[in-house]
């Protein structure tokens, strides 16, 4: 699991173009995930309570639409951020998916840790809308697990042994923070910033039929070096794995191919890409061919002003090779 020799070749001009957005610069500054469908990218921020569908031109994505969780998803707690932490698309539908964390709160007093945390229930989704095929989403098909209590994702996680311990922890203290998503054929796949156990990163697969996620939790522990999983994508029959700290800490950060194993043993993956120590951190990704040569898009959370001009931020596409 050695770093290849050569980073992958980097092209640092993927335009987003985020006009006539509310909440811009929160959604230009924030963008935690990504998904393509054809020819449209949907991504989402972990400020605010909106999504975008944008479209893909030759001058890279433009806003095409921006749509409110709480037109889709009826009940969803209000008051609060929704901390949407990824996306993707599968089988005619986009879903959705929170961090499902807890965080510290505020101290009082500068200097000062407060021992008490917020419950954030508005960050519990994981969902679904269906799409019609021309990056529109059709009233009424939104399908959700329960956001608390019996049948809820934190619910069904804390019957298992290995992450029962972290639900009540802030998320940067090593507490349940989900950052990543992809959807299988049969599963779905949540990947956690946190927690960490025993150094290994966490990937939670959950059985699902159509729009239907039920079952209990399978776990794959994965030998990252002692970071969380900061978003997944489906390649092939492969996934990528945009790997970071469980902390704020600038780095590293790491894309990794990973093969899923049901083993039950410790997993590794290959490394293709290390980042240097930055304030600038990847938080989202996904394949995306360009010019006929196959790569993944990578966006950030926090971009360097040199990314951003008015209402445009850019993110990064690397060439990628062919998973053997």
């Amino acid at each position: 699991m050695a770093l290849l020799e050569t980073r992958l070749n980097r092209v640092r001009d993927i335009v987003f173009n985020y006009a006539n957005a509310r909440n811009i610069d929160a959604v230009m500054s924030n963008i935690s995930g990504i998904a393509i469908d054809g020819d449209f990218a949907w991504t989402v921020s972990d400020e605010g309570r909106t999504f975008e569908c944008l479209s893909i031109t030759e001058a890279g994505f433009m806003l095409d639409r921006q749509y409110v969780l709480d037109d889709f998803f009826a009940g969803l707690p209000e008051g609060h951020e929704a901390d949407l932490e990824s996306v993707d698309v599968a089988n005619g539908r986009l879903w959705l998916c929170g961090s499902h964390c807890r965080v510290r709160r505020e101290p009082k007093v500068p200097g000062i840790l407060d021992p008490g945390f917020r419950r954030r229930p508005s960050r519990h989704l994981l969902g679904s809308i269906e799409l019609d095929g021309h990056g529109k989403l059709k009233p009424g098909t939104a399908t959700a697990l329960p956001y608390t209590s019996e049948g809820s994702l934190r619910r069904c996680l804390r019957a298992n042994p290995f992450l029962s311990a972290f639900l009540n922890l802030p998320s940067k203290e090593n507490g349940l923070d989900i950052e990543g998503m992809t959807v299988l054929p049969k599963q779905v796949l949540l990947g956690l910033r946190g927690p960490v156990i025993d150094s290994h990163a966490v990937v939670v697969s959950l059985p699902r039929k159509g729009a239907t996620v039920d079952g209990d939790p399978h776990l794959h522990m994965l030998d990252f070096k002692g970071l969380g999983v900061r978003d997944l994508a489906r390649d092939g029959n492969t996934i990528l794995v945009l790997a970071g700290p469980v902390t704020g800490a600038d780095g590293p950060f790491r894309i990794y191919r990973w093969r899923p194993s049901a083993s039950g043993e410790v997993e590794t993956a290959d490394v293709l890409h290390e980042w240097a120590i930055s304030h600038e951190h990847p938080e989202g990704l996904c394949p995306f061919t360009r010019n006929d040569e196959p790569g993944v898009l990578v966006v950030y959370d926090t971009p360097d002003q040199h990314r951003r001009s008015g209402t445009q931020v850019t993110g990064d596409w690397f060439a990628l090779p062919l998973s053997s």
